[in-house]
């Protein structure tokens, strides 16, 4: 059964949780979650991705914002970036209602 706090959408608000500790090196983002005692490495657009929901962004205007920035198709950004997200999820690292 899924749960309704699982499902994200348009409208679903997503921001970081302010316990993972962070650095930015040359573009790529290293960080530290010290609930999870686990260190993460973010590429370009992960770290872009990191970077935007310091403040709380609906997913759609999440969407947007990596479709300006970077060159691919609705399909391609919205696939990965729900992928990108989940895994935040499911480590924790970030909030959503």
């Amino acid at each position: 059964m899924i749960n309704k706090q699982d499902i994200i959408g348009p409208d679903t608000v997503l921001q970081r949780k302010a316990d993972v500790l962070f650095n930015t090196i040359e573009e790529e983002i290293i960080m530290l979650s010290i609930k999870n005692g686990e260190y993460y490495s973010f590429g370009m657009v992960g770290s872009r991705i990191w970077e935007i929901l310091e403040k709380p962004t609906a997913y759609k205007t999440l969407i947007e914002k990596l479709q300006e920035e970077f060159e691919v198709s609705i399909d391609q950004c919205t696939n990965e970036t729900m992928e990108f997200i989940r895994k935040l999820e499911d480590k924790k690292m970030i909030l959503h209602n």
